[in-house]
């Protein structure tokens, strides 16, 4: 197949071989009409920050790092991105479609909901200033400093589960910045304490309205002015225009709700880390009000989805459709990540709008369409479109049509991954562009529509069909729910979010091995996120089906599961961390079993998004501080594993079963990522070539010496307080250890003194400490 496209001088010819069984012939190409989209940049570019090459570093960047790494609090961002869960789920049960002439009803219903979470955290926080004001902290020492902060822990108010949560994470957090300020050296709480605590009360509405923004749709903005600033000097963020921290996919979000925690806590840690003198800009995490908080890139996109939906479904047998894709394009690119790329190239938008509009002309008109949509049906539309009520009102005549969209939509999306020399050259670009239009044929078309190379899961024989095509987050559901059985062994080999393994989540949930189980599978699309994915697939009344139990779909995965490897897409590792963070086209499944031994996986427990936390997996994480010359092991074990272990402490044999399950979690530690606070990440970065992993493998040989040993002491002795602290109403239980690591700061500079080993022969200071619920 030729293809030519030539405006203004621009030309290019490509040979490409169809993705489709049967060839055709394309019509001849219009000429494609300029369009007018200014150049976009999703972040502010920072201030300058950087210091002269090998200027040593100031005390107060130091404090800086430090009073971050105090206030990162995985529990906080679980709290956080619960408040929005409960808060979207609210109102998708209140209003029926996300168009836009609900948005305004649906914002201020979304407002209504977090009303009470914002006046109880307000109340504490004034009520906590008060407390402290004209103390002498700074005398105290740390169990004394305890008992004067819980005497003003909040009563109980009449708050919902996730908001319960969050004002509990709020007050960890407050805490952590209060004793921070007043044992850090130089500090005099009495004259510093009081701006810290302001500046966390002013960043209450802003996080609030941020949390708003994902529930009904929206996106919250990049950081601005001083806080892209900070964030710039911690190097709490990557490039993103070097796509440094999810590779070449794009985020379904072009912000999530756990970068919001991490920037929050950036703007309370430039507060933590300033002088008495110092004058903080009490607006740099965003104006109290709210305003110029959010993007609407989700709306546009889907506005223009839906144009496009008509047009062709409205057109007439191969109608060319190139004037309507090459109006929707910029919507999409918009709303992506990597979409930067082509922003500013209308002849690469041009030529996509032609070249796209020939491929898919075959099936463009009423009579060409159905056929099309017939084709899907037989896959297996009938049994996706029951399952979920939501996604009934969609009629199964239009799923041609759908499915030319989605092929489009993942055609471009696909493009923008590429690289930008893909884009300067003719050939390339065309080349990646045919290469991405197959992959789309082969997602969203019937296999007998495929070449039969390009079938992604011949022994299935289902195909992705798009669902909640005209919605602010549509998603795509493969048409077959295969049976399987999975075993304990199986399990424990597929890797789940956040190093854990499905073994574990599925142990969490209580279920008992083998299990027979369906298999749901889906993909997202721009804008999609778990919990709406599976709440939509679900339809209502249904449950509530935690994220936990949706896992990603990788090759490998799909290859032990289902043997069929090309169903799975492998992501970068930052896709991995968390369901709460996902790629537009990464793909997931579900397990839905029956009978006693998969209680769990029926999805009707947890009630809400607070309570799911019950159901997370035991894991282990590390984290390396330079800057503060340690590193921080955490054993988070999960609610079921907590109480087992609990349980042998009352029969006395506790000790043993306690350290086995945490031996167990650092012996799987190659299974999770190593965590480097993002500080570090720059430095990490460009020793890793080939130092760093001799390093790393070095330096987690010499903690498991060193750990192993003290872990085995503290479990002997701390049955008390591990009972103690299973006994909390919160879920699970964080073992932490912080080791103190001489010469860590030399990973900076070549790390000479780790690799010599002399500084990591002798076992150095380590504490061992216990708390109830999960955390970092």
């Amino acid at each position: 197949m030729t293809l030519d496209v030539q405006e203004g001088g621009w030309s290019a010819a490509s040979e490409a071989e169809s993705p489709f069984a049967e060839s055709f012939s394309p019509a001849p190409n219009g000429q494609p009409a300029p369009i007018g989209f200014a150049p976009w940049t999703q972040n502010m570019a920072p201030f300058e920050t950087a210091t002269e090459e090998g200027e040593a570093e100031s005390d107060r960047e130091r404090l800086l790092a430090e009073a971050f790494s105090e206030l990162r609090d995985e529990g906080f961002d679980e709290a956080l991105v619960s408040l929005a869960e409960e808060t979207e789920q609210a109102v998708a049960e209140r209003f029926t479609d996300e168009s836009g002439s609900s948005a305004t009803e649906r914002e201020r219903f979304a407002e209504t909901q977090l009303a009470a979470v914002r006046y109880e955290a307000q109340r504490y926080l004034e009520s906590l200033e008060a407390g402290l004001t004209g103390q002498s902290l700074e005398v105290l020492n740390a169990e004394q400093l305890d008992e004067v902060l819980e005497r003003l822990d909040p009563t109980s108010g009449e708050l919902t589960p996730a908001g319960e949560e969050f004002i509990g994470a709020l007050v960890r957090k407050a805490k952590s910045a209060v004793k921070f300020v007043t044992k850090s050296v130089g500090k005099v709480a009495g004259t510093l304490l009081g701006p810290v605590l302001n500046k966390l009360k002013g960043l209450i509405n802003p996080l609030l309205k941020r949390v708003l923004s994902m529930a009904i749709g929206r996106l919250p903005a990049p950081l601005q002015g001083p806080a892209r600033t900070l964030a710039s000097r911690i190097k709490l963020e990557a490039e993103d225009s070097e796509g440094a921290d999810e590779g070449e996919m794009s985020p379904s979000n072009l912000t999530d709700l756990e970068g919001v925690a991490e920037s929050f806590d950036a703007a309370l840690a430039e507060a933590m880390a300033a002088g008495p003198d110092t004058e903080l800009d009490m607006e740099s995490f965003g104006p109290e009000t709210g305003e110029s908080v959010e993007t609407r890139q989700l709306e546009t996109l889907a506005e223009a989805r839906g144009a496009l939906l008509d047009q062709l479904q409205n057109a007439a047998d191969e109608e060319d459709m190139a004037p309507a894709i090459e109006q929707f394009v910029p919507a999409l690119i918009g709303a992506l990540r990597l979409g930067v790329r082509l922003v500013g190239r209308p002849k690469v938008v041009g030529f996509l709008a032609k070249y796209l509009a020939q491929l898919i002309r075959k099936w463009v008109g009423p009579q060409l369409a159905q056929p099309l949509s017939n084709a899907i049906v037989d896959t297996g539309l009938r049994l996706v479109t029951l399952e979920s009520a939501e996604a009934g009102a969609e009629r199964e005549d239009e799923a041609g049509v759908q499915a030319l969209v989605s092929v489009v939509e993942d055609t471009v999306r696909r493009l923008a991954e590429n690289e930008d020399y893909i884009f300067e050259d003719e050939g390339l670009m065309q080349g990646a562009a045919a290469e991405a239009f197959a992959e789309a044929v082969a997602t969203h078309f019937p296999a007998r529509f495929v070449r039969p190379n390009l079938n992604q899961a011949p022994s299935l024989g289902g195909t992705f069909v798009t669902r909640r095509a005209r919605s602010l987050r549509p998603y795509s559901k493969y048409s077959r729910v295969p049976e399987i059985e999975v075993t304990e062994q199986v399990a424990d080999a597929l890797p789940a979010f956040g190093g854990a393994t499905l073994g574990a989540v599925l142990r969490a949930a209580g279920v008992r091995f083998p299990v027979r189980a369906r298999l749901h599978i889906y993909q997202a699309a721009v804008g999609s996120t778990l919990p709406r994915m599976i709440r939509a697939d679900r339809g209502r009344g249904r449950g509530y089906v935690p994220t936990t139990l949706v896992q990603p779909l990788t090759r490998a995965a799909a290859g032990i599961l289902l043997r069929e490897p090309r169903l799975g897409v492998d992501v970068p590792p930052s896709f991995m961390r968390s369901p709460h963070r996902i790629a537009a086209g990464q793909r997931f499944y579900r397990l839905e079993a029956s009978g006693p031994s998969a209680a769990g996986l029926q999805g009707e427990l947890p009630a809400n998004p607070a309570q799911a936390a019950r159901l997370g997996p035991s894991r282990f994480w590390s984290r390396i501080n330079r800057r503060g010359g340690h590193v921080t092991l955490g054993f988070y074990l999960s609610e079921t594993d907590t109480q087992q272990i609990a349980g042998a402490i009352r029969e006395g044999r506790g000790g043993a079963s306690l350290l086995k399950a945490l031996t167990t979690l650092f012996a799987r530690r190659g299974q999770a990522p190593v965590g480097v606070t993002r500080e570090d990440h720059e430095e990490l970065e460009d020793f890793a070539r080939p130092v760093l992993a001799g390093v790393k493998r070095r330096l987690l040989g010499r903690l498991r010496r060193w750990v192993l040993p003290a872990l085995a002491a503290w479990a002997r002795d701390n049955a008390e307080a591990f009972s103690r602290a299973a006994a909390h109403p919160s879920a699970g239980v964080t073992i932490r250890v912080r080791v103190a690591v001489p010469g860590l700061g030399a990973l900076a500079g070549g790390a000479a003194t780790l690799l010599g080993g002399g500084a990591l022969r002798a076992a150095p200071p380590m504490t061992i400490t216990v708390k109830p619920g999960g955390g970092r």
